[in-house]
C-alpha cells in the first residue's frame, strides 16, 4: 500500500482514544531541561513539542483541558510508532522518500520565503498610523459589479460625459449582468478585496469611484458614509496597534514575494505543450468518468496512483523549461504529490484548474532551486522541518502497516491495542513540569481543500503567493 493511500485513514486514526501519560511514567527519572520527553532515548524537545502541533494539530486541540497532555500523548503514539517502522525498514519504501524529498523541497521554499522575503518586509511607522486611523473608521459602501467588460467600458464613457453613480444604478436596475451591493466595511478585516478598500478608503462621502478592476470582474464604489466607530483606551489602542502593524507586514510580504516570484521567472522562456497537455486531459476525464461536457463530478484529488491507459500517450511533454520537461507522467504524479484538487465543474473549468496548478509547480521548482544556490539546505529550519516530517510520514507508514495485518475485525480497535502494546514495550521518560509550563495558542496552521474539514495538513503548508 502506498504511502498517499495510507493518509485516506488519518480518519480513524485520530479516533483511537487517548492513553493517558500515567502509565508511561512509572519510573519518574530527571531528564534535561530542554526536553519534554524521551522515547526510547530519542528527544521531544519544547521547540518540537510546539512546531509538529502548528502543523498537524489533532482533533479538538481548541479544548484547554489537559491540552499538553492529549498533545504529548499523541506525540508519543507517534515516535514509538515511527520507529517501529524503521526496524521493519519501512523508511527504504520509495512511496517514503518521495514523500520526504516533497517535504524537502517546501520546506526550502519557506526558508526562503523567510529569508528573501519576511526580512524586508517590516512597514514603516507612517504606513502604521494612517492605516490605524482608517481601521477605526467604518465605511458604508455600495457598489455597482459586473462581470462584462463591454458594461464596464460603457461605465467609463458615462462617468466621463458627468453622468452620477445614481444615474448608473438607475440604468442598472433592470440589467440583469450586473448587481448592486451594499457593504459595510472597516480597514482591514477582510470582507471586502483589497482593491476595494483602498479605492473605498480615498473617497470622501458622496464621492463614486473610476471604474476599479477586481479579479472576477469591474465596480463602481459610492460611499454612503464614513463614521469614526472605534473608540480604543491605551491599551486596546496598542493591541489595535499590533494587529495592524502584522496585517500591514503580511500585504507587503505578499507584494515583494509577487516581485520576487516575478523576477525569478521572467527571464525563462517556460512553455505549456498544447497536445501533451491535452492528452492529460483526456486521461483525467477517462479516469474521473465524467458523463458529459456539461454534467461532471465534483472536485476531488487524486491520492492513487492512476492505472495509465495505452489509448492517451503521457509520453507527450507538457511543460517544456530550460533545464527540465514534464511529460504527462510526470504531472499526474505531482498531482498525487501535491493533494491537488481538481475542479470538475466542466471541461473548461478542468482545464484552467489543471494550467494553474502547473503555474505553482513550475513556481515551486524554481523557488526551491533558488534555495539551494543560497545554500538554504543547511539551515537549521529546513533540517528540523524535514525530520519532523519524516517521522510523522513514517508513523502514517506504519499505521497502514499495522492496518494491513489486522487480526481483528475492528480497525480501529486492532491498531489502538498494536499502539499499546509498542508503549508498553518503549522506555518513556516525562518531564512533568516543563510540560505544564508550555503555553499553545490554540491557533494551529491547517490547510484545508474547499471546505473538507476531515482533511488535516498531511504536507508542509505551501506558500502562496
Amino acid at each position: 500500500m502506498g504511502l498517499k493511500q495510507s493518509y485516506n485513514r488519518r480518519g480513524f486514526v485520530y479516533l483511537i482514544p487517548v492513553l493517558f501519560l500515567i502509565n508511561c511514567a512509572k519510573e519518574p527519572q530527571r531528564i534535561s531541561e530542554e526536553n519534554v520527553a524521551l522515547v526510547n532515548g530519542e528527544p521531544i524537545t519544547k521547540e518540537q513539542f510546539i512546531q509538529r502541533l502548528e502543523f498537524t494539530p489533532f482533533p479538538e486541540f481548541h479544548k484547554v483541558t489537559e491540552r499538553n497532555k492529549r498533545a504529548l500523548d499523541a506525540l508519543i503514539d507517534e515516535m514509538v510508532v515511527s520507529q517501529w517502522a524503521v526496524e521493519n525498514r519501512l523508511d527504504d519504501s520509495p512511496e517514503y522518500i518521495e514523500a520526504v524529498d516533497f517535504a524537502r523541497q517546501q520546506a526550502l521554499i519557506r526558508e526562503l520565503y523567510l529569508e528573501e522575503i519576511r526580512a524586508h518586509a517590516e512597514p514603516d511607522s507612517e504606513p502604521i498610523h494612517q492605516a490605524l486611523q482608517k481601521s477605526t473608521q467604518q465605511l458604508k459602501v455600495r457598489a455597482l459589479f459586473s462581470k462584462d467588460e463591454d458594461i464596464a467600458g460603457e461605465w467609463r464613457k458615462s462617468l466621463r460625459s458627468g453622468k452620477t453613480f445614481e444615474d448608473l444604478a438607475i440604468e442598472a436596475e433592470n440589467d440583469h449582468r450586473t448587481q448592486i451591493t451594499h457593504s459595510s466595511i472597516h480597514w482591514g478585516d477582510g470582507t471586502v478585496p483589497i482593491q476595494v478598500e483602498r479605492t473605498a478608503y480615498q473617497l470622501n462621502p458622496g464621492e463614486a469611484s473610476e471604474v476599479v478592476e477586481l479579479s472576477h470582474g469591474y465596480a463602481i464604489l459610492f460611499v454612503e458614509h464614513r463614521v469614526q466607530d472605534l473608540f480604543l483606551t491605551p491599551y486596546e489602542l496598542h493591541n489595535k496597534r499590533q494587529q495592524v502593524k502584522q496585517l500591514l507586514q503580511a500585504r507587503v510580504e505578499s507584494r515583494l514575494a509577487n516581485e520576487y516570484v516575478n523576477n525569478l521567472l521572467a527571464p525563462l522562456t517556460i512553455r505549456q505543450k498544447a497536445v501533451g497537455f491535452l492528452e492529460v486531459i483526456k486521461s483525467l476525464r477517462a479516469e474521473l468518468d465524467f458523463r458529459s461536457e456539461d454534467s461532471l463530478q465534483p472536485p476531488m484529488i487524486l491520492r492513487d496512483e492512476i492505472k495509465l491507459s495505452e489509448a492517451f500517450d503521457l509520453s507527450l511533454p507538457v511543460i517544456q523549461a530550460p533545464d527540465f520537461v514534464w511529460d504527462g507522467k510526470d504531472v499526474l504524479l505531482l498531482l498525487r504529490k501535491y493533494d491537488y484538487p481538481i475542479n470538475t465543474e466542466n471541461g473548461e473549468a478542468l482545464s484552467k484548474s489543471l494550467t494553474g496548478f502547473l503555474k505553482s509547480t513550475v513556481r515551486d521548482h524554481y523557488l526551491a532551486e533558488r534555495a539551494k544556490e543560497l545554500g538554504l539546505e543547511s539551515t537549521l529550519r529546513v533540517r528540523a522541518d524535514t525530520q519532523m516530517w519524516r517521522r510523522y510520514f513514517l508513523y502514517m507508514m506504519g499505521i497502514s502497516a499495522l492496518h494491513q495485518n489486522k487480526t481483528v475485525e475492528s480497525d480501529k480497535e486492532q491498531i489502538a491495542e498494536r499502539i499499546r502494546e509498542l508503549r508498553d514495550k518503549a522506555q518513556v521518560k516525562i518531564n512533568a513540569s516543563h510540560l505544564q509550563s508550555i503555553e499553545l495558542t490554540g491557533i494551529p496552521m491547517l490547510v484545508f481543500w474547499g471546505s473538507d474539514l476531515n482533511r488535516q495538513l498531511v504536507v508542509p503548508p505551501l506558500v502562496q503567493f
